[in-house]
């Protein structure tokens, strides 16, 4: 300002310039946020690039190597139903018939009297903890015939999952857009860890609500042993034996019933993510080059669009 300016109109100048200092600050607050937002936009758009490069990609992807795939992932899934609920089966019965020999072979040794030739209705205080003790162990044998069996079920499903080839997968992913690419490696590696885990440790990982059988036959052995101070009659040990197979066959139930539907999981994301790159192809291929043109063309405009507001911007911020 020029010196020969009046006291009045220096004055003014001054407020003036403290009263803009607000504006630049708010201004410069505003370009910031909007240089943030504009980077989003960026963002999307080298996204809808990616897809644009992506199509060509897709539409060669080969479609009967594909249709094989969506062919085998349907038996896949038709057999895992059947085998386990095979396997299920199969295992019920073992578990029944090797806790009932077991049992049956308990009564026999404790209460039947070999002298008289018949079931004698109880034993002594002293010949119940040889009792109890053999007991704990017998459930110890049930416990581990019972991993093995479901084990052994379980593990025919598994072959049956890791049959299916993934050479046709992993091509088609990386036939799609970055983004989707990574969506779809996530969704993919998520369901075939939680197989992995499922299947890895069968009697481990328990569906909620079912207990460890362990747990159960420690509880119901202190209870068996707590009942009486002076013995133990034949009726009340058949009653605890015919306790432990119901508990087996509901868990058997449970586990396989929980595994099976991990693996159906995994079998439908794999047919889903098929389905869409088919239904993507199809769609691709009914593209004509002149909208493919007409898309790279608008993706450029934007892009410049978004050029010219960025380089507003920047004015503001230097």
């Amino acid at each position: 300002m020029d010196r020969s300016s009046s006291v009045e109109i220096k004055d003014s100048a001054k407020h003036l310039a403290e009263s803009l200092q607000p504006c630049f600050k708010e201004l410069r607050e505003s370009a910031a946020r909007l240089q943030h937002l504009t980077q989003v936009c960026v963002t999307d758009l080298e996204g809808a690039h990616d897809v644009w490069l992506s199509k060509p990609w897709i539409s060669q992807a080969p479609r009967p190597e594909i249709w094989e795939q969506v062919g085998e992932l349907s038996g896949c899934n038709f057999r895992i139903r059947h085998l386990g609920e095979q396997s299920q089966l199969e295992s019920v019965t073992k578990i029944n018939e090797f806790w009932s020999k077991k049992a049956t072979q308990l009564r026999n040794k404790w209460f039947f009297d070999d002298k008289k030739k018949e079931f004698k209705k109880g034993i002594t205080v002293f010949e119940k903890d040889g009792l109890l003790k053999e007991l704990r162990s017998e459930l110890e044998a049930l416990n581990e015939n019972f991993i093995e069996i479901t084990q052994a079920g379980l593990k025919l499903i598994f072959q049956d999952l890791e049959a299916i080839t993934a050479d046709t997968l992993h091509d088609c992913i990386t036939r799609l857009d970055q983004r989707s690419k990574e969506n779809w490696q996530e969704r993919i590696n998520s369901t075939e860890s939680k197989v992995e885990q499922k299947f890895s440790n069968p009697t481990q990982d328990l569906p909620n609500g079912i207990r460890d059988f362990t747990e159960i036959y420690n509880e119901e052995l202190n209870n068996f042993g707590n009942q009486s101070m002076f013995g133990v009659n034949l009726d009340s040990l058949e009653k605890f034996g015919e306790k432990f197979f119901p508990i087996l066959e509901d868990m058997i139930k449970a586990l396989f019933a929980d595994r099976i539907q991990v693996a159906l999981e995994a079998i439908e994301e794999r047919m889903t993510f098929y389905n869409e790159l088919l239904e993507k192809q199809e769609r691709y291929q009914q593209e004509t080059p002149e909208q493919r043109e007409a898309e790279k063309a608008w993706i450029e405009q934007q892009h410049q669009q978004i050029q010219q507001v960025r380089q507003g911007i920047e004015a503001i911020l230097a």
